[in-house]
């Protein structure tokens, strides 16, 4: 079996590239920037097309595994033409690509194609995103729903890693210990993820011919606050640190965050019998690999 990772430099498809790799997979990553990284190439999504990219291979069963994108929400509401480009034109004409040339499909969706009012989201839950990257989500998955049926879209929550890395809330956190303070939004819960739980539940997919909608996110929900306190505990330092909640308008966001976009997993986990992480767990691994 044969992957496919568009955008293996980002939070993301950085992680899955390098364990597809350390597994010994057939793997195959894409960049905006020139690497010379074994089975790295260069890619931009708004200037280039995959048939510039050798993907023949003599496996019968090839995964492309869609992490481009603009994520950033304040960003796609700012800067609204270019983030609809990428997300929206582009990574439709990106599929229709990969598509033709018999990839399957495997592509990250957010849980913020919600308006966070009730939480507990399931897959049958109707959609109404609050903000510009909601709603192109929310574009995507019926795109791919309608137009790509073998595709599968994961939705997910906010990811958290046990590694060292900028886009991680943990480590934001560590960041944080030195001013004692940590500000979080309140009322806002999710199903906070496990980055290693994304890489096996794709090799799930791929095993498992898996398609359509899943929601993959942790089976319990937090608000950020809570899983400050928790981080905090662990690291025997929760007494110096004070965590402080504010109302959403008391942030400089330039578009409105949904607020309990809480998921519930339990589609993917009947189907497949996984087991997601506990933060307990990622937490503990992230302290782990502290120097």
């Amino acid at each position: 079996m044969q992957y496919f990772i568009m955008g293996a430099t980002g939070y993301i498809g950085s992680y899955l590239f390098q364990a597809y790799q350390k597994d010994g997979a057939f793997v195959i990553g894409t960049s905006r920037k020139y690497s010379n990284k074994d089975n790295m190439v260069f890619y931009d999504i708004e200037k280039d097309t995959i048939n510039n990219i050798r993907t023949d291979t003599y496996e019968d069963k090839r995964i492309a595994i869609v992490c481009i994108g603009e994520t950033n929400i304040d960003k796609c509401y700012t800067d609204y033409e270019r983030a609809y480009n990428i997300n929206v034109i582009q990574t439709q004409k990106l599929i229709q690509e990969l598509s033709d040339k018999n990839f399957r499909i495997i592509y990250f969706s957010s849980d913020c194609v919600f308006d966070g009012r009730n939480g507990g989201y399931t897959e049958e839950s109707p959609t109404n995103a609050l903000n510009k990257y909601g709603m192109m989500k929310a574009e995507m998955e019926h795109y791919l729903l309608d137009k790509i049926p073998d595709a599968c879209i994961l939705r997910i929550p906010k990811i958290v890693s046990a590694l060292r890395e900028k886009q991680n809330i943990l480590e934001m956190w560590m960041d944080s210990i030195k001013n004692r303070v940590v500000t979080c939004i309140k009322g806002n819960r999710m199903s906070f993820l496990y980055m290693d739980d994304v890489y096996h539940v794709c090799r799930i997919v791929a095993e498992q011919n898996l398609h359509g909608l899943y929601n993959i996110a942790g089976d319990s929900a937090y608000s950020r606050a809570e899983l400050a306190r928790k981080f905090y505990n662990k690291l025997g330092i929760i007494e110096n640190i004070t965590i402080q909640e504010w109302d959403l308008e008391q942030f400089s966001f330039k578009d409105i965050r949904p607020l309990n976009i809480s998921m519930s997993n339990q589609k993917f986990k009947r189907e497949t019998g996984y087991q997601f992480t506990d933060m307990d767990t990622v937490i503990e691994a992230y302290i782990n690999n502290l120097p």
